[in-house]
């Protein structure tokens, strides 16, 4: 009975033990802080980024990302193309001996169609391993500009609303003016506060935008996602690049690795028919090879044609955009000037209220545009002087596997 008693007492000391909130006190002479306790930040309140801010210009983002992990990759990329190119050469070895081989002993098979394949791999490997690097750097390079000047944009936005913010309370405190000595109508007072609520609401907005971009640059710098910081350049208009159309498309198709990949997918191709000629003209694998070949003649024979539009789109794309950011440098300052007129008409009893409020609509709207204009102008100029060199597109190199 007593032993019965025990088992019990047992079991309900470990059923005790297992229910949930239940553990054991803990030791005070046992360090149960984990490495990740103390070095994990503290976690930001608020919105508020942490000061000091971290000043930077896009050359220093270029700078300091040369040792990020996307970077570590693309060195590891290279280093993988080199590995490829290596192992394609020491299938030509192979080869080489194989063929020798052959020649004293019928018993080894060799086909002189895979040296043709293997040597041709280890060429065009070897000879985009440079380029290919420099496409992978171009590529990381424009995402960094494009990250920078879209962040530098966003805060251009804000300023331009919160202008926009106080031109309205500046209205609405003449209209409540004007309100007391009977010049204007509850109306007009009515809309006047709606006007500052709108104007609020559209900063606040932009805030929130911007706040969303600087902790997306946060994370694609590396620094905490509450880092303050400051872009120290400023969305300019960079002159028009001095390359005329026609040196940039010449360049281009000398440079550009889809015309080189293209060539050397016919040769691959062409020695893939090469190797089934003996096989049945109607079986597959000698219709398929046949087929590749021609899909790759005609990409090769297309591709001059691709890159010279592709160049030319980015030539028009640059043109429409500077002509963008010349027609909205008069529309800003006409609309600027516009705003003020209709609010000293409106001062002096010469217009309404409602003209104030399209002329400083129109002025508000035509500053964003700008702001967004000088954005896509200088992204379009990045793209026009990438595309005249090896582009931002590594080529696919195949490996010996």
């Amino acid at each position: 009975m007593k032993k019965s008693m025990m088992r019990v007492t047992v079991c309900c000391l470990i059923a005790t033990l297992a229910l949930p909130g239940f553990a054991f006190a803990a030791d005070t002479d046992t360090d149960t802080t984990t490495e990740a306790a103390v070095t994990a930040p503290a976690i930001v309140q608020d919105m508020t980024f942490k000061t000091p801010a971290v000043a930077i210009s896009l050359e220093q983002a270029y700078k300091k990302l040369e040792s990020s992990s996307t970077m570590e990759m693309i060195n590891l990329s290279k280093k993988t193309d080199e590995s490829v190119a290596k192992g394609h050469l020491e299938s030509v070895q192979d080869l080489n001996k194989l063929q020798r081989a052959s020649e004293v002993s019928s018993s080894w098979s060799y086909d002189p169609a895979d040296k043709a394949m293997a040597k041709a791999m280890r060429t065009f490997a070897e000879e985009s391993i440079e380029t290919n690097h420099q496409a992978r750097i171009n590529s990381f390079k424009r995402d960094t500009f494009e990250n920078y000047y879209t962040l530098k944009n966003m805060e251009a936005q804000v300023s331009i609303a919160k202008d926009n913010l106080e031109v309205n309370k500046k209205l609405l405190t003449a209209t409540q003016l004007k309100f007391k000595v009977g010049t204007a109508s509850k109306m007009n007072l009515l809309t006047a506060e709606m006007d500052v609520n709108t104007a609020q609401s559209q900063l606040t907005t932009a805030q929130n935008g911007l706040n969303s971009l600087k902790m997306g640059f946060n994370v694609y710098m590396g620094y905490d996602l509450m880092q303050a910081i400051t872009l120290t350049d400023t969305i300019d208009e960079p002159a028009l690049s001095t390359v005329k159309l026609a040196d940039a498309i010449k360049s281009a198709l000398s440079n550009r690795l889809e015309i080189k990949e293209a060539a050397y997918n016919v040769q691959m191709c062409q020695i893939s028919v090469d190797k089934y000629k003996y096989y049945p003209t109607n079986s597959s694998t000698y219709i398929s090879a046949q087929l590749n070949l021609l899909k790759a003649e005609l990409n090769n024979k297309n591709q001059p044609l691709t890159i010279e539009m592709d160049v030319r789109t980015k030539y028009m794309a640059m043109m429409e955009k500077y002509e963008a950011v010349q027609s909205g440098k008069q529309t800003v300052a006409n609309a600027i000037e516009t705003t003020r007129l209709a609010q000293l008409q409106y001062d002096a009893g010469m217009s309404t209220l409602t003209d104030v409020q399209q002329a400083q609509l129109g002025s508000y709207t035509a500053q964003l545009n700008q702001a967004q204009a000088l954005l896509d102008y200088n992204l379009a100029l990045e793209d026009y002087n990438l595309c005249m060199g090896v582009g931002t597109e590594a080529a696919k190199l195949a490996s010996t596997n």
